[in-house]
């Protein structure tokens, strides 16, 4: 744990409340006396009973076996937040995920906002809106499947609880890593306007770029101006026939301004470390196109060739400084629109009978800007009568190798549409939520809850400058037809227009116009709950305690379906960017559950026995595809005395596979990997290389795969199980008496999850079979040469693999002190707020029976993003004697972490130049102040990234997934500077 993190200053520690409402807390958190509400927005029965987010139990005292860290709504608004993943980021157990700073491409920009607790991924993350399961987000990437907290109305959020660790008991499957709930404001009486705006300021003085403006490479410098984000939300309630039923409508609209990769100097070049340190070169910005030359008879590549731009229709060698800088090209914040509108509404008719509904609509538009596409080592046809060819063009392709003008010569082509410029995917989210449901006490100790609710999100993505392969195909094949150049297909294909690759600036606008493609794809996720439940306490319990034993029992039905529909030149895979094909998925299940709960006071108000209680859950579900589970938890709390409470629990928790990893497509690609039973003389034993399906008679005989590409076969698995979790968690919480106020946490978590549903490296499949004779039914050989190339594949879908477990240490504190108490006089009101996680361990085990390795401490290639020991935040505020006038800041830390090729651990250990070697310590400083202007009015402003750091530079992040944005992680780091802000709150 870093110096600045080991809490040296006992009593800072101790200090930390948040200045308007805690941000972070681990006790349940305080409710307003006015509008009280509990996790399900439901109101608290006249026994002042509340629930709390992780149980449906209903209890005067409640609180939680489990850590709950909550987020104030009013820290939204704070810290100048338009999105609300930006804010949970900054939280230690939240990582980066899909978000509006992920950069397009293949893992990229979903244009959806998801949650990631623990690094466990946000397919283990489940989100709730008042206690009610949010639907997912994105019928196309399996990454974007999770719920898209885009449907979340900021404005009227109240708090955000968090509770890591299994859930599943209480709220089902997808709670492996926790649980985040959204609670919204309830019996809104007025109207209120909120509008802010911000933008980022930058300096871009980063000197990884010196090197390429001394070159006079076009790499931006000095101060930089953009990024604006502008917001307005209106809400208005109404509580009517004397507060027995509340009407409320909400509706807002938030615009992004789009920040390009070329705007920030360290994100404008490709970056690559070598043994003097980084470099930083544009490349070229143009990319003529690459030709690879093979030999007719026995396909050996005999060289790769480009233009001479010295000449303008002459061959010369390719060098790497002819690739194509892509860093450019790509934007680091996308450009977004978004309306949210819902309806919320409630009417008690008796203390039995409550009737309440919901609507909550969403619209997003992202523009996702991705590098120009291309056409990668293809192998294409080019006729030796081709009249764009120069003589000595000729000579080197077709003469030099016996080829006649009337043959043609098999060609690997490269070629980036860069005068096309970046494609752009306009993805359109369209969202809508519907609930309505009964409510009511029955009984004077019992409760009820019944609602059905549908959800649906509808999915359209139209990506332009895209290239056609077989478009492309048909325009190299050119022919001179009575002095004009046409296309050899002109006869049958009389819209083809030849393109010409073999001279600079030989594309006509016609040529390039003709093989681009404007594609689409479309789409839908669906689900349907039907859910009720029952809580109340037993009127009887242990003669030691006053409390009676409290219960929640309940059913659901869950119904979810996907439907995803690419065009056709994706599923005849004619798209350049997207050559192995999307293709049509559809799939449902459904599920039906039953479940319980029990809250067991054992003790209390007795010597040493504060109180002592006990708790547990079981839900089972049976799934129409992935059959029965059980989930359970068990827990207990103690407090010997009033100052301490000790809490434990013990879950197991459960995850059903979602639609994508069900029903995607299946289908055959080409992957790299080097087959230790392939050659005249393999690396492997005939024994080992039987395992994986060699026969002896193949043995020795199996011809190499060219250029190492052989068969995969990648998509869902319809046959996967559940992945089971078990989690525990061990805390303490200290509230002394002698420090008014003070709350401070520890608290100790371990998660392990089996049977992990991911897809696994074919290389790693195979080699782990030959080595452990594990996994050897994902290898399909082909039967009659034993190769893994025509009918042999290794089948990389989606499997139940090996384990996945996370353990270390949350540390929370959080106080408030008049300092008039301290200094006398009316000085106002300090509070402070700390949460910080130590990360102990973060293991994988690829696959059963494999070595396991541990990605804590690191960052790369295979473990991804960082995964820094320790990370933390404190929030300082100051509050004026009046109340209207308040001061904050922010102190965020994520500490250092290794390069995961340092590693000795199997699959991590590689080659890496020692400047990579580390991503060093990184601090955030934000400012915020507000004021209030009368009664009804407030203005808030602050500054996020107040130094304006760049983020920590890697040239190991360029594929490690989707928060990889280049040289940097996106989301992890702030990525674009410092962010200026300014809002004002109108109430009427």
């Amino acid at each position: 744990m870093p110096t600045g993190a080991s809490l040296t200053t006992a009593w800072l520690l101790a200090l930390a409340a948040g200045s308007i409402q805690p941000a972070l807390a681990q006790q349940a958190p305080t409710l307003p006396q006015d509008a009280p509400t509990d996790a399900n927005g439901e109101a608290p029965s006249t026994g002042g009973d509340i629930v709390v987010t992780g149980s449906r139990i209903r209890s005067p005292n409640a609180t939680s076996v489990s850590a709950i860290t909550t987020v104030s709504g009013q820290e939204i608004l704070n810290r100048g937040a338009t999105r609300i993943e930006d804010l949970i980021n900054t939280l230690p157990q939240a990582y980066a995920d899909q978000g509006g700073g992920n950069r397009g491409g293949t893992v990229g920009a979903s244009g959806t906002a998801t949650i990631n607790l623990r690094n466990l991924g946000n397919q283990r993350t489940l989100v709730l809106i008042d206690g009610r399961r949010l639907m997912q987000g994105d019928p196309a990437r399996s990454a974007a499947q999770a719920a898209d907290i885009n449907n979340v109305p900021a404005a009227l959020v109240d708090r955000i609880d968090v509770v890591t660790g299994g859930a599943s008991a209480v709220y089902g499957s997808d709670a492996i890593a926790g649980v985040v709930n959204f609670v919204l404001k309830k019996n809104f009486d007025g109207f209120q306007a909120d509008a802010q705006a911000g933008l980022f300021t930058h300096d871009n003085r980063n000197p990884i770029a010196s090197v390429a403006r001394a070159a006079g490479q076009p790499v931006i410098s000095g101060q930089t101006i953009d990024g604006g984000q502008q917001s307005v939300s209106l809400t208005f309630g109404k509580n009517f026939d004397e507060g027995r039923g509340n009407v409320t409508a909400f509706a807002s609209y938030r615009q992004i301004a789009g920040v390009g990769t070329a705007d920030r100097d360290f994100s404008t070049c490709n970056l690559a470390a070598g043994a003097a340190g980084y470099s930083c070169s544009l490349s070229s910005t143009t990319y003529p196109a690459q030709f690879q030359l093979t030999n007719p008879t026995t396909g050996a590549v005999r060289g790769s060739y480009t233009l001479d731009s010295t000449t303008g229709n002459t061959l010369r060698t390719y060098r790497t400084s002819d690739g194509f800088s892509n860093g450019p090209t790509y934007d680091a914040q996308a450009p977004d629109k978004r309306i949210n509108a819902d309806i919320f509404a409630h009417y008690k008719i008796s203390d039995a009978v409550e009737v309440y509904g919901q609507f909550m609509f969403m619209r997003d538009e992202a523009d996702i800007r991705i590098s120009p596409t291309g056409v990668f080592t293809v192998a294409e046809k080019i006729n030796c009568n081709n009249p764009y060819l120069s003589a000595s063009q000729v000579n080197l392709i077709c003469t030099s190798v016996g080829l006649t003008p009337a043959q043609s010569a098999t060609v690997n082509v490269s070629f980036r549409d860069a005068l096309a410029g970046s494609r752009h995917d306009y993805t359109n989210h369209t969202s809508y939520q519907g609930v309505l449901g009964l409510r009511g006490d029955f009984a004077s100790n019992w409760h009820y809850d019944a609602y059905a609710q549908y959800g649906r999100t509808e999915y359209d993505s139209t990506t332009i400058n895209e290239i056609s392969l077989a478009k492309f195909a048909n325009a190299l094949q050119a022919v001179n037809v009575g002095g004009q150049i046409v296309c050899a297909s002109a006869a049958t294909n009389p819209s083809c227009v030849p393109i010409n690759l073999f001279a600079v600036n030989g594309i006509t606008d016609s040529a390039r116009a003709y093989v681009e493609n404007t594609v689409h794809r479309t789409g839908y996720t669906q689900e349907f709950i039907a859910s009720g439940s029952v809580s109340g306490n037993l009127g009887f319990g242990s003669p030691l305690a006053s409390h009676p034993i409290g219960v929640a029992i309940g059913a659901e039905y869950r119904d979810e379906k996907l439907n995803f529909q690419p065009d056709s030149f994706y599923s005849s895979k004619d798209v350049a960017g997207n050559s192995g094909g999307e293709f049509p998925a559809m799939g449902s299940f459904n599920v039906k559950e039953v479940y319980g709960e029990v809250r067991v006071p054992l003790i209390e108000a007795r010597p040493f026995f504060h109180s002592l209680s006990a708790e547990g859950g079981i839900r089972y579900s049976n799934y129409s595809t992935a059959g029965d589970t059980i989930a359970f938890k068990a827990g207990a709390e103690w407090s010997p005395v009033r100052d301490l409470r000790l809490r434990g629990s013990f879950q197991r928790a459960v995850r059903a596979p979602n639609l994508t990893e069900l029903f995607g497509p299946q289908r055959g690609t080409t992957a790299s990997i080097t087959d230790p039973c392939e050659g005249t003389a393999p690396k492997a034993t005939a024994a080992q290389c039987a395992l994986s399906g060699v026969s002896a008679v193949q043995y020795r005989n199996i011809a190499p795969a060219a250029g190492q590409q052989s068969g995969a076969r990648v998509g869902g698995n319809p046959d996967l199980k559940p992945e089971v979790a078990y989690t525990k968690s061990f805390g303490a919480e200290l509230t002394p008496r002698f420090l008014r106020g003070v709350t401070i946490g520890v608290d100790y978590f371990d998660i392990k999850v089996k049977k992990l549903i991911s897809t696994v490296a074919p290389s790693i499949i195979l080699n782990q079979c030959i080595a452990t004779g594990v996994a050897c039914d994902l290898i399909v050989r082909n039967p009659a040469t034993g190769s893994l190339v025509n009918s042999g594949y290794v089948v990389t879908t989606y499997v139940n693999a090996g384990y996945l477990q996370t353990s270390g240490i949350d540390f929370t504190a959080t106080a408030s002190q008049q300092l008039g108490d301290i200094f006398g006089g009316h000085l106002g009101r300090v509070d402070l707020n700390f949460g910080g996680t130590r990360t102990e361990k973060y293991a994988v085990q690829v696959l059963p029976g494999a070595p396991v390795y541990r990605c804590d401490g690191y960052f790369g290639t295979t473990c991804g993003q960082p995964i820094p020991h320790w990370r933390h935040r404190l929030l300082v505020n100051w509050t004026s004697p009046q109340g209207g006038f308040s001061v904050g800041g922010t102190w965020r830390y994520i500490g250092p972490t290794k390069n995961d090729k340092s590693s000795s651990a199997t699959y991590l250990t590689g080659t890496y130049f020692a400047y990579d070697a580390r991503l060093g310590a990184t601090s955030y400083f934000d400012l915020t102040a507000a004021v209030n202007v009368g009664k009804r009015f407030t203005l808030r402003g602050g500054v996020n990234n107040l130094l304006d750091r760049d983020p920590p530079l890697t040239a190991s992040a360029a594929s490690t997934g989707q928060t990889s944005n280049g040289a940097f992680f996106a989301g992890m780091y702030d990525s674009l500077g410092r962010y200026v802000f300014a809002g004002v709150t109108a109430r009427f």
